[in-house]
């Protein structure tokens, strides 16, 4: 698992990180899970200030296809919308558990947070009904310092991450530096490749 240093360290070059207390920016409907109060304290995704209507907007991080978005604690709950409630009409999504809490997404394609286990699983769009799956991430702490890291690593190769722009194929150079860097994060070679791939690197 990886440590809060570690979930820092990551997500520090992408935005401004900033101490948010659940009392102050909590806005749900649910208790916010221990995990994610520890998580918004200690790691702190904020962003940059849009203006009074909106707040802070969260990190954006870059990687192949969309950007990761984690939002900061004050838009954690309107994140819901579109998953646990319908966005125009507000009425209750009736297939959509109700221990499942959205703390990113890239592309609307959710990482979910486990309320009974505090483990992220992710999901797309498109393939029918929600499911529970295997998690792809151990703990808020490890998805934040592995989205983190990968945007790091797209950052660091600049124009040189594809091998043609035409085809938008990671060069095999930069995806063999991600999953090294992301070995010490998930515990295994196995478990880098594994992200990797979701990720279409």
């Amino acid at each position: 698992m990886a440590s809060i240093e570690q979930a820092r360290a990551a997500l520090a070059s992408h935005g401004a990180l900033a101490p948010q207390s659940a009392a102050e920016h909590w806005h749900g409907e649910l208790a916010l899970p221990a995990a994610l109060a520890s998580f918004y304290e200690q790691v702190g995704p904020l962003g940059e200030w849009v203006n009074e209507r909106v707040g802070y907007a969260g990190l954006t991080v870059p990687t192949t296809g969309n950007p990761f978005s984690i939002p900061a604690l004050s838009r954690l709950w309107q994140l819901q919308a579109g998953y646990r409630w319908h966005g125009i009409t507000g009425e209750r999504i009736a297939d959509w558990p109700d221990h499942w809490l959205v703390v990113a997404d890239q592309g609307a394609d959710p990482f979910i947070f486990d309320l009974r286990t505090g483990a992220i699983q992710f999901a797309m769009h498109g393939t029918g009904a929600w499911e529970e799956d295997e998690p792809l991430f151990a703990d808020i702490f490890e998805m934040a310092a592995c989205l983190g890291t990968i945007g790091q690593v797209w950052d660091e190769a600049g124009d040189t991450i594809f091998t043609d722009e035409d085809d938008c194929e990671v060069d095999p150079v930069h995806r063999a530096r991600l999953v090294e860097r992301l070995v010490p994060l998930l515990g295994s070679a196995a478990a880098a490749e594994s992200i990797v791939d979701v990720f279409g690197w």
